[in-house]
């Protein structure tokens, strides 16, 4: 409100006074000058109303009517429960349920999976024709379905992006792009001078889905929502922490879940236990969501752990372990560690340029 004024701060300011009708309201000067501003009262007198209590509406707690709204709030929430989708895999899916009015935020250091952690969410949810959106401000949109292709097909998507995968892998890879796309929306950083940039754009985008025929929506990821068109002047920080409180209103009357990918700082901070103090620019966010998950991936042995450090449906604390197997997250097993170590045994036999041991079974 304040730049709207100081826009206009040579408009009708002299006496603030109509020679016809006497003392004017600057508001009501402005409103004819912008005609925008009626909503911006409008919200504000909202807000200045929505503090008010009376006794008796205090005492009201208890009543026929403030019974039946917790009722009905018991049987939304049982509701939302049997509504729940497939998240990542079954293993994920038994201990964090995957529904709506829900805003999942998921952290990692750079490098750590951020990326190929959206691709396994939306991989199921194609796989049952069910819609995703994946804002990214990151990836492009050929690299998000590239992804969820070569999880179909079990191809290694680093060795794309390494030069390392043969022409014919990647025609096959490409035969999918349409039936992907059928169920998989993305909207990247390329889109509209970056909208995924913008807070504005964001909220614009979440708008026009929360009613329609959506499974879930991502965005990869958090910190690089960077500008705002009604602040342009805002730091990182400020439009982050305005789009968290934004959040927080949306998904309580939205149909579908909000995946929130985020950055943690640097090394500096890793020791620290508390997550909220190490998520990058805006550590708010964590106080927004209701389900918030740190991924820790272990390179030696691809593993990745889930570890849920906030929960609404009472799972905090718990460590979900899954193996990582050519972008995909996968139940931990036996078998998984007897393939890490028999590819590291060929790693090394190809690096030493001698001939494998024949099995006696292939004798």
């Amino acid at each position: 409100m304040r730049a709207i004024r100081n826009s206009y701060k040579d408009c009708a300011r002299p006496a603030d006074k109509d020679e016809k009708s006497g003392p004017v309201n600057r508001d009501h000067i402005l409103l004819r000058i912008d005609p925008r501003r009626h909503k911006i009262l409008a919200d504000s007198q909202a807000e200045e109303s929505d503090v008010s209590m009376s006794f008796e509406e205090l005492e009201s707690f208890g009543d026929k009517d403030s019974l039946r709204e917790m009722f009905h709030g018991i049987n939304n929430y049982n509701q939302m429960l049997k509504e729940r989708i497939t998240f990542i895999n079954p293993y994920l899916t038994d201990v964090i349920p995957f529904t709506r009015e829900n805003l999942y935020l998921i952290c990692a250091y750079s490098g750590n999976g951020k990326s190929s952690c959206a691709a396994n969410v939306s991989y199921p949810l194609w796989q049952q024709q069910k819609k995703s959106l994946v804002i990214s401000n990151e990836e492009s949109e050929q690299d998000i379905l590239f992804r969820i292709a070569c999880l179909e097909l079990g191809y290694n998507f680093n060795a794309y992006k390494k030069g390392r995968m043969p022409i014919a892998q990647q025609r096959e890879v490409a035969k999918l792009f349409p039936f992907i796309a059928k169920y998989v929306k993305v909207v990247d950083v390329n889109a509209k001078n970056g909208i995924t940039t913008k807070a504005e754009g964001i909220m614009n985008i979440l708008e026009k889905v929360q009613d329609k025929d959506y499974s879930c929506v991502m965005i990869d990821y958090y910190q690089l929502i960077t500008k705002s068109i009604k602040s342009p002047n805002a730091s990182t920080y400020e439009v982050l922490n305005n789009l968290r409180m934004w959040f927080g209103r949306y998904i309580k009357r939205s149909n579908i879940p909000i995946v929130i990918f985020a950055q943690l700082h640097s090394l500096g901070k890793r020791n620290n236990k508390d997550l909220d103090s190490r998520i990058k620019d805006s550590p708010t966010i964590y106080e927004a969501a209701t389900v918030v998950i740190e991924m820790i991936p272990n390179f030696e042995n691809l593993t990745t752990e889930f570890l849920v450090h906030k929960d609404r449906f009472g799972c905090a604390g718990q460590k979900i372990t899954c193996g990582f197997d050519r972008g995909r997250f996968i139940e931990l097993t036996d078998k998984h560690f007897k393939q890490v170590q028999d590819d590291k045994v060929d790693e090394l036999i190809q690096q030493l340029g001698v001939s494998k041991p024949q099995d006696e079974s292939e004798k």
